[in-house]
């Protein structure tokens, strides 16, 4: 039987406020990331598990200057 986990994938505005969180679920960490890549796209997006911060993704710097 598979082992899922859960992580939140936090919306993050221009000056550092969480505005959003998507949950997802996933079989691992790298998928998790991918996952989380993916929600990029006029925002940064931090994706946690639990109180662990597994990675970020900046928006687009032609995105962010608008």
């Amino acid at each position: 039987m598979p082992s899922f986990k859960h992580y939140r994938a936090f919306q993050i505005d221009p000056d550092g406020h969480v505005f959003g969180c998507i949950n997802l679920v996933c079989d691992d960490d790298e998928q998790a990331k991918r996952e989380a890549a993916g929600l990029v796209l006029a925002h940064r997006i931090e994706l946690w598990r639990l109180d662990r911060r597994i990675a970020k993704f900046d928006a687009p710097q032609d995105i962010v200057r608008q």
